[in-house]
């Protein structure tokens, strides 16, 4: 076997060049912005229109080979080969745009979940645009072996030469002590991923696909693997998923989210798996059975179908519709047609690939799109909530909590969230679940008239301010009323009293004072000793609320119990934290010519059920002999 020349490859490589300048380049691009970043990355203050710039280009190498492929296929003049670089270009160029900035817009997400739909539906454009017309079965089935060949090619020569670049750069550290900085590694794995991999691909890219449709020798290797290694997995995984099935029928027990996810994928490996057996199942004598496998795995699907559908419908009555829930539907639906095809004696693998793009397309944009559809079911479940507990009348929030504007970029506001205890726990954690879905989502435009305040310019001064403040999420809870934290239920209880007049105490009526505070660490009780004139004095407290706090006077002992004070507060003010007015922390105790006083500073106790005990006590103790 001869090695091919040194000339012979630079001839593929300017040939692969001349085929498909634009994806080479576009790689060339994507690959230089991204070393970019990661050798300057602390001095860059705005990532946006780098990382914007970045998956751009990363977009063009397979839009690119698309529209090379679609020219030259199908023999376009110059001036439709013209239209079609331009068009591919201007749709680039409003892919650019479309993504966000730091100046433009607080949310993120949208636009790059639209940016990889559109990237899923161009490379399935990659697999079928030679023979979108026609039938050509066999031609697209070699063409996509040719490509799935080359992606694994690409890889293993990409991935033998990063490693070699890799032990050669760290062959002059060690022998002859070159300092190389660490993410030399990083930049180069960039590059050869990046310009190495996609030259080296599209240099395998036949100039004419025709001959491709004539082909009628398929690799065994390729049958081997499918029949012995996929399908063995595939029947495995239904198993399981009918088991499943079998388990929720006898146990009568919902689904759980997750299997839909798990019938997703399956059901796509076993598409996958029936993809590449197509050809050897229509050609090959004795592999009849292939043939029958394809119709009963169709069949087979519709009840996991079905139950992806239950899963799917019980997480969207109970948390409404989200992205992901919508492309799980539209995951459905697509399977469900697919099968139906395939069930009704069709045989157009090509309707696979083209249903799914035509499918993604129609659910990037419009009302009935995905992001506009998520968006209203989580907005029409957030106004029905606060409709019902008197957060919202009429649209407008109610006892909106104005923010002093002179105080931005920090928030400061004199009036208390009024709205925090309308709704119960669990109603309060899912309106916090839809504020911060839409602020990572969607953002806060369709909420936004729901607010006198202009909230939103609100935010950016605060953010441009606050690297790490408050997010929109936080923001509009709190002028709605509404803390964002979520509330635990639990049988451990923390409870934290701080007196809210603690800085001046009038000591009139009593000759001495003293201060006490102190940590308890699972520790069984404190002593403190204190010396006044001839006189030792020993404070005592014990974690349990009941034994409280025990005076020695030399040899006289007097105790002050906490049981009644701590219940009125926890009975009071409940859990975790609360400002007390002094009166409310104050004990006074008398017993046999002593006369107390307890001003608890700050109390905190925490425990299971009615276990409580204290953790943290800050007192000051004031007493005078009356005899």
């Amino acid at each position: 076997m001869r090695l091919p020349s040194l000339h012979y490859l630079s001839q593929k490589a300017l040939e692969g060049f001349r085929l498909f300048p634009l994806s080479i380049l576009s790689g060339i691009a994507a690959s230089s912005v991204a070393i970019y970043l990661v050798e300057y990355e602390k001095d860059i203050e705005n990532f946006f229109p780098y990382v914007n710039f970045l998956l751009t280009a990363a977009l063009g190498i397979p839009l690119y080979f698309c529209v090379s492929i679609l020219i030259r296929h199908y023999s376009f003049n110059r001036s439709t080969a013209s239209i079609a670089w331009v068009a591919s270009t201007v749709f680039l160029l409003l892919i650019y745009f479309s993504l966000p900035d730091e100046e433009s817009t607080h949310n993120t997400t949208i636009p790059y979940v639209r940016y990889a739909i559109f990237n899923v539906i161009i490379h399935l454009l990659v697999a079928i645009i030679p023979y979108i017309k026609g039938h050509h079965l066999n031609g697209f089935w070699n063409y996509n072996k040719l490509l799935f060949l080359r992606i694994l090619t690409s890889l293993l020569y990409s991935g033998f030469l990063y490693v070699g670049l890799c032990l050669a750069i760290l062959s002059l550290d060690l022998l002859f002590d070159v300092e190389i900085e660490g993410k030399i590694y990083f930049e180069l794995y960039i590059w050869v991923q990046g310009v190495f991999n996609t030259w080296f691909f599209v240099a395998g890219i036949p100039k004419d696909l025709k001959p491709q449709d004539a082909i009628y020798e398929y690799p065994r290797g390729l049958k081997i693997f499918t029949q012995y290694i996929l399908m063995p997995l595939l029947i495995l995984y239904l198993i399981i998923l009918y088991a499943y099935g079998l388990k929720i029928v006898g146990l009568w027990d919902w689904p759980r989210g997750i299997v839909a996810y798990l019938i997703t994928c399956v059901s796509v490996l076993g598409i996958l798996c029936l993809l590449l057996m197509y050809p050897y199942s229509q050609s090959d004598k004795g592999n009849e059975w292939m043939q029958r496998f394809s119709k009963f795995y169709y069949y087979a699907l519709i009840p996991l179908i079905a139950l992806l559908f239950l899963a799917i419908h019980i997480r969207i009555a109970d948390y409404g519709l989200t992205i992901n829930r919508y492309l799980l539907v539209l995951m459905g639906i697509w399977l469900s047609i697919v099968s139906i095809y395939f069930m009704i004696g069709r045989s157009n693998i090509k309707f696979i690939p083209i249903s799914l793009a035509a499918i993604l397309l129609l659910c990037s944009f419009g009302p009935w799109g995905v992001f506009s559809w998520s968006e209203r079911s989580q907005v029409n479940r957030l106004k029905y909530y606060w409709e019902t507990y008197g957060v919202l009348k009429d649209e407008q929030i109610q006892n909106e909590v104005m923010w002093n504007l002179d105080s931005l970029p920090d928030f400061y506001t004199s009036k208390e969230l009024t709205n925090n205890h309308l709704m119960p726990d669990s109603i309060h954690n899912e309106v916090l679940s839809i504020m911060e879905y839409l602020d990572e989502n969607h953002g806060m435009k369709a909420i936004r008239s729901w607010y006198t305040q202009n909230l939103d310019s609100m935010a950016w001064v605060h953010e441009k301010e606050n690297k790490y403040g408050k997010n929109e999420a936080d923001l509009y809870l709190e002028s709605a009323g509404i803390e964002p934290y979520h509330r635990y239920k639990s049988d451990y209880i923390y409870y934290d009293f701080d007196c809210s007049e603690k800085e001046i105490i009038n000591i009139e009526g009593y000759d001495h004072m003293l201060f006490f505070q102190d940590n308890f660490y699972n520790k069984t009780g404190k002593t403190h000793s204190y010396q006044v004139a001839d006189t030792l004095i020993n404070v005592s407290i014990d974690q349990s609320v009941g034994e409280g706090v025990v005076i020695q006077f030399n040899d006289r002992k007097d105790s002050i119990s906490l049981s009644k004070k701590t219940n009125e507060l926890r009975n009071n003010y409940g859990e975790n934290y609360a400002k007390v007015p002094l009166k409310e922390m104050t004990i006074d105790y008398e017993n046999e010519g002593m006369r107390y006083r307890l001003i608890i500073n700050q109390l905190r106790m925490n425990g299971e059920g009615e276990e409580v005990e204290i953790s943290y006590l800050d007192f000051s103790l004031m007493w005078r002999n009356t005899n």
